[in-house]
């Protein structure tokens, strides 16, 4: 006797609102231990796991059967495709469900059914679909327990077949447990709440053949005819056959794309006749474009870049000369020696995607053009599916749990993001949770929460993945409507999304363009129109090369680009220093090689930078990695090398490259590390040689860049950097009313007052909604304020543009009509002062305490009966030492000095040692301190957990690195922005500076300890 299962759910059910309880792997492994070799993904109301249902079925062994469960109040049934007809079919009936208001399931599938078997355990499903639309491939379906006999008398009496399934909730009985809990999240209730409908039953696990045949043993037909359903159900996804986005003449398109770049390379190298490198170049790539098909595909994203003028196309797309001239990216692939076939070639079975930055606030605009031009059945973004991390897994377990919320924070806001390991012991051991007295229940709720961990949690959206196809997308993948919506001129617009995520997506054969929004972009954006209007100076910023600018070249020289995109972060700023790089290749090299495993790499690059002699690791590197100093640096080296060193094809070694970055390559790493020792050794290649070359390619595993993304990037970066050096204000600016970088707002604040910058405060009728620069000065704007409503922001400005400044605090009040604890906000920053006609901001705070007490809003201030300023309450100003206070708790900054100044008087008895003078003490243990401005926790090559930390004292910032021993000691201290007292020796490397931190402490509780002088803030 023969069975399949035929209805299946696994966890991927939860994002249809059903919970599951096993992952795609668990319930495959189950298959093949009870000796299946087959069975169906069922999955309620979506198809989000097919793809990885795929890869799983194959890695098994297992033919899979792909199928939905859809599921409405009142009707059910399951749907297997026999074909692809029956698959278009399958996706459309699934995006019906998500998009129609209107859908009924039996009146669907009376319409539209063409290539599906359809099973239902429904009789008026099943009634309907055997009226309106014959009994073919129809089937009546017998789950154990109540309702089944009623089903096979109605089969029996209508003469249709029967299927028996265990409509599948899990891979095992104990599962039952994890699907309650799962249960219990999605309904966002406790365990002791989930009402009994929303559990499936125990005994709804993946049971083995036997066991299906003792629950049917007077209808073994139901039995058979699920093999036979198997058998016939070969209809999935599509099968990695490239689908492009346009079906056109691909003749006349090529013509088109031809003339578009022949025009655009006369405008990028400013000639008429082009030189025969460019020519043959043009020609190379036209070839295999033409040869690939894909003319159509470069004048899609042509016209997408055609209206957003300032943006960057990144990645492998920038290797393609026809891009540059397109003017989809900026990089000239011939002068950064970028080769077409990292991009495409005529091998290549995967599509090539474009990645597009936009302005992050131009991003809507570019897909609003998108969706407008091709509509929601072309086109549609891409899903992400969100998966359970330990943070999240531990947060929702606590909560089903029923502990409190305070407690939960405190618990969870301490869990790392770089340790790896199982959450119970990460409980016990790690130091962030030393100053916690933890209970015996959150080991048991660790313990929970790490079953839950890599399951899927919820959908979103990929942060720009778009796809386009030549007819309708539910021909492919079911289509729905994700909460995301786009602001546009015309009101909201709602998103299509497809139910693949980006992965899913290219195994499919699916192209995805990615459409992303950049916020460095609209800095650059924003500070060049403000250079333009403030000192007519105009920048093109697809033509503006900075590269030779000797400020600029100082400002990546001497590592001071903190707000520069892409090498700002302290990593990078100390690689700048150490590298003194101020041309575009070194940059490029620099932010390449930064990774997470390549940091013993990077020492070795540096001295070789600086003049140590070496050689190859072996005679037939010496070319290929000749201009990264015989360093492994960009994703095309790891290609370049298995070529050279292990004699693999392109294709294989581009598959290391992908298993690396974990992008679905043809086979496990291990497979790959088993090919390139054999290659090599049959090469003649020591085995030290080989270990030391495939240690550098194991430095490339979990992400890291091709050439021409970082390329592209550094473009960026050279624009931004030369906006810093002539433009500080209007950059400054830029990037703080962008909200873009790497830090929080002081730290910019702070970095302009040391770049020489004025900072001048909020006020009601200077400042914009936005930070403005303007002749070395920054003015602080509105939307710094915290506190301050978005409604109350826009009718300060709203006013003041329309009726001019305002006179009087009176005035402000009685034309924006502000709510009281919006004046508060705006008088605790001091951005009230200029309009407060003498009064001290106590008495403007009185009498916006008054406004409750007024008779009507048209009295004026005064309403209250008092009718001059001198029947005020003679209420002194706030000392400074208050006002600051103040302006620190709106701004989270001071406007007037850095932070630190706060606590001047503890710091003079601490004589700590500033930033700057942190040199000429190189070799010597010091005390510093600081605020916290950022950290990055890591793992030694022991695995054990330390951090690198930046602190600001004012006059600079300092780079600290604490090792495991005082990282244990510091860990569940470093929470908050402090001010923190540090004490450690200064380490130089190259001409950076760098303080070890030997001992770590907040400042407030030394000065309480040592009695020295202390203002709490």
């Amino acid at each position: 006797m023969s069975f399949v299962h035929l209805h299946v759910h696994s966890a991927y059910s939860g994002l249809g609102g059903v919970a599951g309880a096993s992952s795609l792997e668990a319930l495959a492994a189950a298959a093949v231990e009870r000796g299946m070799t087959t069975f169906a993904l069922t999955d309620t109301n979506g198809v989000w796991g097919a793809m990885d249902f795929r890869r799983v079925a194959a890695a098994y062994g297992l033919t899979p059967v792909y199928g939905v469960s859809l599921e409405t109040a009142r009707e059910r049934a399951v749907l297997l495709p026999r074909d692809a007809q029956g698959w278009a079919s399958l996706c459309r009936a699934v995006t019906a469900f998500h998009n129609d208001k209107d859908f009924v399931l039996s009146s669907r599938l009376s319409v539209d059914r063409d290539g599906l078997i359809v099973l239902t355990p429904d009789t008026w499903v099943a009634d309907v679909l055997a009226r309106d639309a014959g009994t073919t491939d129809l089937y009546l379906e017998l789950i154990p327990g109540r309702g089944r006999e009623a089903a096979r008398e109605f089969a029996r009496r209508h003469g249709l077949p029967v299927v028996a399934t265990n409509a599948v909730h899990f891979a095992h009985p104990q599962d039952h447990a994890r699907h309650r809990l799962l249960a219990a999240v999605i309904r966002n209730a406790t365990l002791t709440t989930v009402p009994g409908d929303a559990l499936a039953p125990v005994s709804t696990w993946l049971k083995p053949a036997a066991e299906m045949a003792r629950l049917f043993p007077d209808c073994p037909e139901a039995l058979e005819n699920t093999a036979r359903v198997a058998e016939d159900c070969r209809g999935g996804p599509p099968d990695g056959r490239v689908i492009l986005p346009t079906a056109g003449d691909e003749a006349d398109a090529l013509s088109q794309l031809r003339a578009l770049v022949e025009g655009g390379a006369r405008r990028r190298y400013g000639v008429e006749v082009l030189s025969p490198v460019v020519r043959e170049r043009i020609e190379h790539e036209l070839a295999i474009i033409a040869t690939k098909r894909y003319a159509g595909y470069f004048l899609v994203v042509w016209d997408i870049v055609a209206h957003a003028p300032t943006h960057c196309g990144r990645g492998s797309v920038a290797n393609s000369i026809v891009s540059y001239c397109l003017g989809l990216t900026h990089v000239d692939p011939l002068q950064q020696g970028l080769v077409f076939e990292r991009f495409l070639n005529p091998g290549r079975k995967d599509p090539p995607d474009a990645d597009l930055d936009f302005p992050w606030d131009e991003r809507d605009a570019a897909l609003e053009y998108v969706f407008r031009k091709y509509g929601p059945a072309r086109a549609a973004m891409v899903a992400n599916h969100v998966t359970f991390q330990r943070k999240a897994a531990l947060r929702e377990v606590a909560k089903v749990y029923g502990r409190p919320a305070a407690e939960i924070t405190a618990v969870t806001k301490r869990l790392p993001w770089t340790d790896d390991g199982p959450l119970p012991e990460l409980l016990r051991t790690h130091p962030n949770f030393r100053a916690l007295a933890l209970g015996g229940v959150w080991s048991e709720l660790a313990g929970v929460a790490e079953s839950l961990v890599g399951l899927p949690r919820y959908l979103s959206l990929h942060p720009g993945g778009v796809v386009i196809v030549p007819d309708a997308l539910s021909n492919y993948v079911p289509v729905q409507t994700a909460a995301k919506e786009l602001d546009t001129a015309d009101g909201a617009v709602p998103v299509p999304a497809i139910q693949f995520e980006k992965d899913g997506t290219e195994d499919a054969g699916l192209v995805k363009i990615d459409l992303l929004g950049n916020r460095s972009l609209a800095v650059i954006r924003d500070a060049i129109a403000a250079a333009k209007e403030h000192e007519g100076v105009a920048i093109d910023y697809t033509a503006h090369d900075p590269e030779a600018d000797p400020a600029t070249k100082t400002v990546f020289r001497t590592g001071n680009t903190m707000g520069v995109f892409y090498t700002e972060s302290p990593a990078s700023r100390l690689l700048c220093q150490k590298s003194k790089a101020d041309t575009f290749d070194l940059l490029v090299l620099n932010t390449s090689i930064i990774r997470p495993a390549s940091n013993r790499y990077i020492n070795t690059y540096l001295a070789r930078l600086h003049g140590a002699p070496y050689e190859p690791p072996h005679p037939v590197l010496r070319d290929v990695l000749a201009e990264t100093f015989g360093v492994m640096v960009y994703q095309e080296d790891v290609v370049n090398v298995c070529v050279a060193l292990a004699g693999m094809d392109v294709a294989e070694a581009d598959g290391v490259r992908k298993a690396l970055t974990k992008k679905r390559p043809m086979k496990e790493l291990r497979a790959y590390e088993a090919q390139f020792r054999e290659g090599a050794a049959a090469r003649g290649v020591a085995p030290p040689v080989i270990e030391d070359v495939w240690q550098m390619i194991l430095s490339f595993s979990g992400y890291s860049f091709c050439k021409g993304h970082s390329a592209s990037y550094i473009q960026v970066a050279l624009q931004s950097g030369y906006l810093r050096a002539h433009h500080p204000a209007e950059f400054i600016a830029g990037v703080l009313s962008n909200q873009g970088g790497y830090y929080a707002p002081f730290a910019y604040v702070a970095e302009a007052r040391r770049m020489g910058l004025t900072i001048l405060p909020p006020d009601v009728n200077a400042s914009a909604a936005a930070y403005t620069g303007r002749a070395r000065a920054l003015r602080i704007g509105l939307m710094a304020l915290k506190g301050l409503s978005a409604a109350g922001l826009a009718a300060v400005i709203t006013e003041r543009e329309r009726a001019g400044p305002y006179r009087s605090f009176d005035d402000l009040r009685c034309r924006t009509g502000l709510a009281p604890a919006d004046l508060r906000v705006l008088v605790q920053a001091g951005a009230c002062d200029r309009v407060a006609d003498g009064m001290t901001r106590p008495q403007l705070m009185w009498l916006v305490d008054a406004e409750g007490r007024r008779a009507a809003p048209d009295q004026g201030v005064l309403g209250l009966g008092l009718t001059s300023p001198a029947a005020l309450p003679p209420l002194a100003e706030y000392d400074g030492d208050r006002q600051l206070r103040d302006e620190y708790a709106v701004l989270g900054y001071l406007a007037s000095c850095h932070p630190m100044a706060l606590f001047a008087a503890t710091l003079r008895a601490v004589r700590p040692v500033p930033a700057p003078e942190l040199p000429r003490h190189a070799g010597k243990v010091v005390t510093c301190a600081g605020m916290l401005t950022t950290g990055k926790p890591v793992h030694t090559i022991h695995d054990e957990p330390m951090e690198f930390v930046t602190f600001d004292d004012g006059a600079g910032l300092i780079e600290t690195v604490l090792f495991p021993e005082v990282y244990r000691r510091a860990a569940p201290l470093l929470f908050g922005p402090g001010p923190y007292l540090l004490r450690g020796k200064v380490e130089e490397s190259y001409g950076a500076v760098t303080l070890t931190v030997t001992a770590l402490e907040r400042l407030d509780r030394y000065a309480k300890r040592r009695g020295l002088p202390w203002q709490e803030t």
